[in-house]
């Protein structure tokens, strides 16, 4: 019973705070597409991956989510396409969406350049409210179980050898067909970037990082750094501000990437649930690589 009215009280936030894009630790590689459209295309060969995050296991209810990333170029260096799906469930609610992005790109300087990018896609919500118990069946709030919200977005990147700068907001407009009383959309915008340090010629250090804001809610960061070793095998950590501290390891096996973390929640949530964990697995297409390139921008380095 402790677990529904925490549940309830979570959701009820989660709403009332406009939060609808799915929380990710492994910010790395082509999954930055789902948050700015500029990234199609910003490597040389096509890629595509799949992710699967189940948050706060142990916890009825909690938050999991599927999604599919795939981009590469339409017309060598200057224009891009990519595809990203999302299968999101929390609670009563499940969330589908898929978007296409086009992304068009200019060389600035001898090693850096500028994409900016659009996205459009659909939505598509489903929420059953005959699980809750004690709502006011007139209540806007309750009133459309299932919902279309098609949606535009915008990005911009900059991106050289050995950093990366982008700013998003990846459903800039979404066209509701709802009550205003119960709008479900909320802009979300993303500020984020990384370096490469080169500390010897085995190893690299990468910190990032990624601010997320939206109206109504607090300013979240994820601060990370990340430890290569030949550009083979990896390992991070990552605060996310006042919600968990996180270890990843990684390792990318010529042309494929797989990835794994585990979170471990700082709130008074960690008293019932067991953590998070995150699942990667992303391939880059084009020649095989047998011998490492270090100075190559491969997806965030």
């Amino acid at each position: 019973m402790k677990k529904i009215i925490i549940l309830a009280l979570m959701l009820s936030a989660l709403i009332a705070e406009a939060q609808q894009e799915p929380q990710y630790t492994q910010n790395q590689f082509n999954s930055q597409l789902e948050i700015n459209p500029a990234y199609a295309g910003a490597n040389d060969q096509a890629s595509t991956s799949l992710r699967y995050r189940k948050q706060w296991v142990g916890f009825d209810g909690s938050p999991s989510t599927l999604s599919f990333n795939g981009e590469g170029k339409l017309l060598k260096k200057t224009l891009a396409a990519g595809l990203s799906i999302i299968r999101d469930e929390i609670g009563i609610t499940q969330s589908t969406s898929a978007d296409l992005s086009l992304a068009s790109h200019i060389r600035v300087n001898e090693k850096g350049y500028i994409s900016v990018g659009l996205k459009a896609g659909v939505n598509f919500l489903n929420s059953d409210f005959s699980k809750l118990t004690d709502v006011d069946p007139t209540d806007p709030l309750y009133v459309t179980e299932k919902a279309t919200l098609p949606y535009l977005g915008l990005g911009a990147l900059y991106y050289a050898e050995r950093i990366y700068i982008g700013f998003s907001i990846p459903r800039l407009v979404s066209f509701e067909n709802v009550s205003p009383q119960s709008d479900i959309g909320s802009p979300h915008y993303y500020l984020y970037g990384g370096y490469r340090v080169t500390i010897n010629d085995d190893i690299d250090l990468r910190p990032a990082l990624l601010g997320k804001y939206v109206a109504s809610a607090p300013f979240e960061a994820d601060i990370s750094l990340d430890a290569w070793y030949n550009n083979v095998f990896g390992v991070g950590v990552s605060y996310r501000t006042s919600d968990a501290v996180n270890v990843m390891v990684k390792t990318k096996i010529n042309q494929l990437y797989i990835g794994y973390s585990y979170d471990m929640t700082v709130t008074r949530l960690r008293n019932y649930n067991t953590g998070s964990h995150e699942v990667y697995v992303g391939y880059m297409f084009g020649k095989k690589n047998t011998t490492p390139d270090r100075n190559q921008n491969n997806r965030y380095f």
